[in-house]
Order: C-alpha cells, then structure tokens, then sequence
C-alpha cells in the first residue's frame, strides 16, 4: 500500500492480481451473484482512491475485507428485495413443520451456509473460506471479538441443525 500511495501502478496491478479471486469467493459466498464482479472492481477502486490516505494499522487483507464489506453492505441497502425476501425465507423454514422441509435445500455444506442468515454467514466466509482470524473478522465487521466469536458458535449451530436434518431424512429413505 506503501507503493501505490507513492503513485506504484505495478504495485496496485500486483495487489489486484493477488487479491481478485479471494475477494470474488468472498461476495460469491455472501450470495452476491450477477454483481458480484462489479463489487470486486469497486473494492479496488476505493482503494485505489484511498491510496493517499491509508494508514497501516494492521494487515492489508484486514483493510482489503473490510472495504469490500462496507460495500457489500451498500449493496444489500440497495438490494433491499433480496433482504425481504431472505427475511421471509426465514421466517417461512421457522413455520414449517420439520417433517414438510425440502431435503433439497439442505443436502450439502454450500446449501446450508446460503440459507444461514447475512451476519451468520458473513463470519463463516471471513474465518473459514478466507482464513481471517477472530480479532481480524472483528475488525472487518467493526464489533468486539465476542460478538464475532458468538456469531460463528450460532451458525455452527444452525449448519449442525440443517446439515442434521438432511441426514436424518436421506436416513429414513
């Protein structure tokens, strides 16, 4: 960062090619799909407008994370179909009666971690798929470390919950 804030075009190219897939599975896993690419040139493009002003205060994957999260935030403000919908989805599996649940929907990891709500899911995506550690995520999502420590304990429990019911219905088959 030190390089591109003194005008290094090769040093953003290497941080754009270092860091563009990471932070493509990254709006990828948070359900972001047609748009998830424009987010990842967005993130560089802040960046890059912040070049001037950044401050090393701790690594530059923790800053990279954390601007892409700030976008994907505006970007769910802006989608607010999607979180209506998501909402509903919710509260509709809550309703239903176990026993009337698709096993479709919660035959594998992937199925289950899209159907955990946006927090939940944005705590399993930084730790697990992009190997943040707790205090890194924290600071990604601006709470204290105990937050991001209870988020990631209820979504385990609720992917244990899920991936326990599709194994339990694919067992009475």
């Amino acid at each position: 960062m030190e390089h591109i804030g003194n005008g290094g075009l090769d040093a953003f190219a290497e941080l754009v090619k270092r860091y563009q897939k990471p932070l493509l599975n990254f709006f990828l896993k948070l359900g972001v799909e047609q748009d998830a690419e424009d987010l990842v040139q967005k993130t560089f493009l802040k960046i890059y407008a912040s070049r001037d002003s950044y401050r090393p205060c701790s690594r530059v994957l923790t800053f990279l994370f954390c601007v892409a999260r700030n976008l994907w935030i505006d970007w769910l403000r802006s989608k607010c179909r999607r979180e209506n919908m998501m909402r509903e989805y919710s509260e509709r599996m809550a309703s239903v009666n176990p026993s009337q649940k698709p096993l479709e929907s919660f035959l594998d990891v992937k199925s289950a971690i899209a159907a955990l709500p946006p927090q939940l899911r944005l705590v399993i995506t930084l730790t697990i798929y992009h190997g943040l550690t707790y205090r890194e995520a924290a600071q990604v999502l601006n709470v204290p470390i105990g937050t991001v420590k209870s988020r990631m304990h209820a979504a385990i429990a609720k992917l244990r919950e899920l991936l326990l019911y599709a194994d339990t219905v694919e067992q009475r088959k």
